[in-house]
């Protein structure tokens, strides 16, 4: 044995004999004071990093950055009851408890100054993000400005004249 304590195994059991459970958390997500018609009208979404301290979330444009917290009740989910076809009275059926949630903000992007590392960071006391954005648009102090509803840039600005 290469460490005491341990022995080497030479067949595993059957797979019958290990048990394999599947656990599911509920958690809810906190938007913030984002667009009120942003959710509804995007058809999809990026939800980046989930389990990691500091998720992201992409709504069409839109970036939000989450952090988890941890709630000092419960909050009970409900969904529609889709066995009662009685339109007339509208009822809804417990699907979970959770005591997480995320908590969102929306965070703006800003060009990355080039650095020995090459990575992500954060600025110091505020809420930007600093990426590194490649192609023509990263000329040095250049701000590239994204368009919130599209993700793509916006046109240049004009020089006042």
């Amino acid at each position: 044995s290469l460490c005491p304590g341990y022995t080497q195994v030479d067949e595993f059991l059957p797979d019958e004999e290990y048990e394999s459970e599947e656990e599911v958390f509920y958690v809810t997500m906190d938007m913030g004071n984002i667009e009120p018609t942003l959710v509804p009208s995007s058809s999809s979404y990026r939800l980046i990093g989930l389990d990691t301290p500091t998720p992201y979330l992409q709504l069409q444009g839109t970036i939000l950055k989450g952090r988890h917290d941890m709630l000092l009740g419960t909050e009970l989910i409900f969904t529609d009851d889709k066995e009662n076809h009685d339109w007339n009275k509208r009822s809804v059926v417990h699907v979970a408890n959770t005591e997480q949630r995320i908590a969102f903000q929306e965070v703006t992007l800003v060009p990355k100054i080039p650095s020995a590392k090459g990575k992500e960071r954060a600025v110091a006391g505020t809420d930007e993000v600093i990426v590194d954005f490649e192609g023509p648009s990263a000329q040095e102090g250049r701000t590239v400005q994204i368009e919130r509803l599209t993700g793509l840039s916006a046109p240049v600005g004009r020089a006042p004249r």
